[in-house]
């Protein structure tokens, strides 16, 4: 019997949460996608001791809990503040351009929001029991069978409908065939990893295609000094009038110059104290 995933408002948003699925990845590969090094993910009673040895967890570097559906997808639990950190700024234009994505954000100050990308595409958006996307398959089901009405220029929850968010995971859950494993998740039994940078990379030069845009650090990890490129602040954002259809292609690759960047290690690292090896 399939999980699904319309549980989550229950288990998971009294704290707030945020989740990341992707189609055809390991949960390996998508720990990468989201900053962590390559081989760092830890088991489920390595994570907890981890969790239990340092004294204060909410201090040390975001880490995200990962797994596999079994039904093609991937995804990563975390916490809701982990979507604006500026590392995965370019990243995470990559993430969305190349692979079928599901994002999830449960703040608990405000409704959940929800992005679907499909192949590269990003057609659906949902956002205070709303969304604009009239003709998507998922607004048109949300109108069938989830008590939403239309009004000239958006979908959205009626006011008397008694819908909740839980109706709307089922929804898409339904559409996409998403399905999430309950228990493992509510009793944290599956594999954990740290996806913040060990170095911090503030770039302080400007881009060299477009002159007056900034630059972001972009690596295939959470990168140690040289393990990074920068980018144009711009890279793939799309359909900016003045720039190519795939954004600004301005770049610096490495090594990146002394004078391009500032350094620092990353200090939430030493509130973390891992288990003795064997």
């Amino acid at each position: 019997m399939s999980d699904g995933i319309e549980w989550m408002d229950a288990e998971l948003g009294s704290e707030g949460f945020s989740l990341t699925m992707v189609r055809g990845v390991s949960h390996e590969e998508l720990a990468v996608l989201l900053g962590a090094r390559p081989g760092s993910v830890m088991d489920a009673d390595t994570a907890q001791e981890m969790l239990e040895l340092s004294p204060a967890p909410w201090r040390g570097p975001d880490y995200a809990m990962v797994g596999d559906t079994g039904n093609g997808w991937a995804f990563a639990i975390e916490s809701p503040e982990t979507s604006g950190r500026a590392d995965r700024y370019a990243s995470g234009r990559d993430l969305w351009s190349k692979h079928t994505v599901v994002k999830v954000v449960d703040s608990t100050m405000d409704p959940p929001i929800i992005n679907v990308g499909v192949d590269g595409e990003s057609p659906w958006m949902f956002w205070e029991y709303t969304t604009k996307e009239m003709d998507h398959p998922l607004t048109r089901r949300l109108v069938a069978g989830g008590g939403f009405v239309e009004a000239p220029d958006r979908v959205h929850r009626g006011d008397a409908s008694g819908v909740g968010m839980s109706d709307v995971y089922r929804i898409v859950g339904e559409y996409l065939g998403l399905t999430l494993p309950r228990q493992a998740i509510v009793s944290r039994r599956l594999p954990h990893v740290f996806t913040e940078p060990r170095v911090l990379v503030h770039p302080q030069v400007r881009c060299p295609a477009c002159g007056d845009r900034g630059m972001l650090a972009h690596g295939g990890g959470s990168w140690g000094p040289g393990e990074y490129r920068l980018v144009c602040d711009y890279y793939k954002v799309r359909n900016v009038p003045g720039y190519p259809p795939q954004g600004c292609p301005g770049e610096i690759g490495a090594p990146v110059p002394a004078e391009a960047v500032l350094e620092e290690p990353n200090p939430k690292y030493d509130n973390v104290l891992m288990p003795p090896t064997a």
